[in-house]
């Protein structure tokens, strides 16, 4: 994840979207703990802070997983 989102150097969108929705909830969990360890910031901070409209809330969406249905 590292790679695909770092400071400075914004998103590599394939990259991102492949890693997003070929992860299950819990594997999401876990990079999102790794990534504000990694950065310092929260991914859905970055994501929406590098991208912009229906993508945007589209990751957003994804990266916050069916939290309600539990």
């Amino acid at each position: 994840m590292s790679r695909i989102i770092s400071s400075g150097l914004g998103v590599r969108d394939r990259d991102l979207i492949r890693v997003l929705v070929s992860r299950s909830e819990i594997d999401l969990a876990a990079i999102q703990v790794e990534f504000e360890r990694l950065f310092k910031k929260p991914l859905q901070q970055v994501i929406r802070d590098e991208c912009k409209g229906v993508y945007r809330d589209a990751l957003i969406s994804i990266v916050k997983g069916n939290r309600s249905l539990y």
